[in-house]
């Protein structure tokens, strides 16, 4: 391996980048006496921007512009500070007061459907759940931004989402998606403007590639990216690459170019006061120089790094540090320091562990959630006996005797609360098993429902590639459409999928926040059935549209939301009525609401499929008609987005009968006659 050199060698701060700082410094300076809304969208961006130069001050500029927003309406402009704090905190590895930033902002996108900051503030929780582990949501988040950035129609905004996405099949292990994400991301960049996204894709990619053991490319992929950030003058960025660089050779045993790179690393960390990157460089010097025998140096550059995380409390970079020490000391002989040093990192540890479950503990405090609080409890109680065994046990054996005389002085009250708390554990074991299933429902719905659709693209993909390479049975234009008809369905239900279990789950964390205006019904129907005519067509079913000629019916209604809810209702219509029947849509006003029918002749429902018809991965008797696939998800997300819109909605039927679905919206005040 052949050390790629690269012209950074003093790393002073670049002419670009001076007139950056200067830049940034006049606009902070020209509206420090302002109080307006304007100015603080100046200082939330001079803020982001401040981050390669100096995060504590950008902290405090970022902080002084949401100040600025705290008493103002709810706006675009406000969120985008909010979120602008946020990144500045996130930057600055201050996760608990990022997550809380963010959440904010998403909570007040959602209320005004402001889809860019949506997918601004989506993408830093995604961030932030994988720096933290939870991959599952990590992923989950991911896939929303993309979708909310696509509706912002911002290019940058779509770019930055499908690189997040990237980095959760990184994250999930599956690379050679991640590797495609990437390369899509890629392709979206435009012009030189997008020079700043390209840096960072470079950098995750580099990331990528390492992982998959291909150290030159990796290398290769991250000089890249490293070439855009000197060019941008990014103190920070040029910083994090030259140490994911350093990572790669260490990997291959190359130390001297790794503690070279590092070196790059910390002079960058140094000029932008990032305490966190700084005690993390420092500890990855301190093993490289471990690495090569340079034990004191090592136990210099680890101490430093110690002494930088433990005013902010950087519990990572701390552990870290007193793990170099460890092993620089051993490498001494020096077995005592090094067992202190050991000590200290297990104290650290104990703390970490502490304080995540004390963390978790708070969040479970109610009663719903007593037996997970007893699980965690447990675990806690196991490990500190794997630690201390002859303690704990003496500490049980005492807690047995003091259980024992005190069971004797209070026996009756005693047995009123174990049989209370009993109670208890059987709820809450029936919430678990209920979850236990719903989890179990959900890998099946997945597996069953994406598997065969992924084998089926796959397939189709293997016999193109084959036969373009062996030159024979070239694809006419008849087939090529089959197979991209084939494609198109197939990902349909693969998306149709993901989204219905995303809008679950949006809904049961209460987030399902409809945005009520004046809708008009009719022009909505109008355009579903429409949708659906070439569905029921290929049925040979006859879709009628039955609505009041010369008026316009109004309700009060998130408009989205309700042509998903008549988008699901038809679509089950269709999927369960028999071939040459009608399905009948209905639209009259009522009592002050608006009332949509939806009739098929189907086989109707019995009572039993009635009681579980709106439940989540409801199973019922009868069948689609044409094979068609159902999650059993459709009609739960019907019933809480009519219910989350201030209506309410059911069914009639009897079995033989056909089924008619109604939903019931509230009317607006003003019904406008058409002439």
């Amino acid at each position: 391996m052949v050390l790629i050199v690269c012209s950074m060698n003093t790393y002073a701060q670049t002419a670009p980048e001076q007139r950056r700082q200067d830049s940034l410094d006049a606009l902070i300076k020209s509206v420090e006496s302002r109080t307006d809304t304007a100015a603080a969208k100046m200082l939330a961006d001079a803020a982001v921007g401040y981050i390669n130069f100096d995060s504590e001050y950008a902290l405090k500029v970022a902080t002084r512009a949401a100040n600025l927003v705290t008493s103002a309406s709810v706006t675009p402009l406000r969120i985008h500070v909010m979120i602008a704090l946020a990144d500045v905190c996130y930057a600055d590895n201050k996760y608990p007061e990022a997550i809380k930033y963010y959440d904010s902002a998403l909570t007040m996108a959602r209320r005004i459907g402001a889809n860019a900051e949506i997918a601004y503030a989506l993408i830093g929780q995604s961030l932030i759940e994988r720096d933290q582990g939870a991959m599952a949501k990590a992923f989950a988040k991911s896939l929303e931004a993309v979708e909310f950035a696509k509706k912002a129609n911002d290019h940058r905004l779509t770019v930055t989402a499908t690189m997040t996405l990237g980095l959760g099949y990184f994250a999930a292990r599956d690379f050679v998606s991640s590797d495609s994400i990437y390369a899509v991301a890629l392709q979206q960049c435009q012009g030189k403007e997008d020079d700043d996204l390209r840096a960072a894709i470079y950098n995750c990619r580099g990331i990528l590639i390492d992982q998959m053991q291909q150290p030159e490319r990796a290398i290769a992929t991250y000089h890249n990216g490293l070439t855009l950030e000197q060019e941008l003058g990014r103190s920070r960025r040029i910083g994090r690459i030259s140490s994911n660089i350093a990572l790669v050779f260490m990997r291959i045993d190359t130390f001297d170019s790794a503690l070279a790179y590092q070196k790059v690393c910390l002079q960058q960390y140094e000029k932008t006061k990032y305490d966190a990157g700084l005690a993390n460089s420092l500890s990855i010097i301190g093993m490289t120089q471990v690495k090569l025998g340079k034990f004191q140096d090592a136990i210099a550059s680890a101490k430093r790094a110690i002494k930088l995380s433990e005013p902010s409390h950087f519990f990572q970079e701390m552990n870290y540090g007193y793990y170099v020490l460890t092993e620089a000391y051993s490498g001494l002989g020096d077995y005592k320091s090094a067992l202190e040093a050991s000590k200290q990192m297990a104290a650290i540890q104990d703390s970490m562990y502490n304080a995540a479950s004390a963390e978790k503990l708070a969040e479970l405090e109610t009663a719903k959630k007593e037996q997970e609080i007893k699980l965690l409890q447990s675990q806690k109680a196991q490990e500190n006996i794997i630690r201390n065994a002859l303690i704990a046990g003496a500490l049980a054996m005492a807690g047995f005797v003091v259980v024992l005389v005190r069971g004797n002085n209070r026996r009756k009250r005693d047995n009123a609360r174990l049989a209370e708390l009993n109670d208890k554990l059987f709820d809450a074991n029936e919430e678990l098993s209920l979850i236990t299933s719903e989890k179990d429902e959900i890998l099946n719905i997945v597996s069953h429902g994406l598997k065969s659709q992924i084998f089926g693209i796959r397939s189709l993909a293997d016999s193109m590639t084959t036969a373009l390479a062996l030159g024979v049975a070239p694809i006419n234009t008849a087939s090529l459409s089959e197979m991209s008809r084939t494609i198109s369905q197939a990902s349909t239900q693969m998306f149709s999928l993901v989204t219905n279990l995303l809008t679950v789950n949006t809904a049961e964390q209460g987030l399902l926040k409809p945005t009520l205006s004046k809708t008009n019904v009719g022009t909505v129907l109008s355009t579903v059935c429409e949708q659906f005519k070439e569905y029921a067509a290929v049925k040979n079913i006859t879709l009628r549209l039955e609505a009041p000629q010369g008026e316009v019916l109004n309700a009060i209604a998130d408009e989205q939301m309700l042509r998903e809810v008549l988008e699901n209702l038809l679509s089950n219509a269709v999927k369960y009525s028999p071939q040459g029947k009608t399905v009948v849509v209905r639209l009259k006003a009522s009592n002050e609401v608006l009332r949509v029918e939806v009739e098929d002749e189907g086989l109707g429902i019995s009572s039993d499929d009635k009681k579980k018809l709106f439940g989540k991965f409801a199973r019922l008797s009868a069948q689609p008609t044409g094979g068609e696939h159902s999650t059993g998800l459709g009609l739960s997300i019907v019933k809480k987005m009519v219910e989350a819109m201030n209506g309410r909605v059911w069914c009639e039927s009897e079995v033989g009968k056909g089924a008619a679905f109604i939903v019931e919206l509230p009317q607006s005040e003003n019904v406008e006659n058409v002439p």
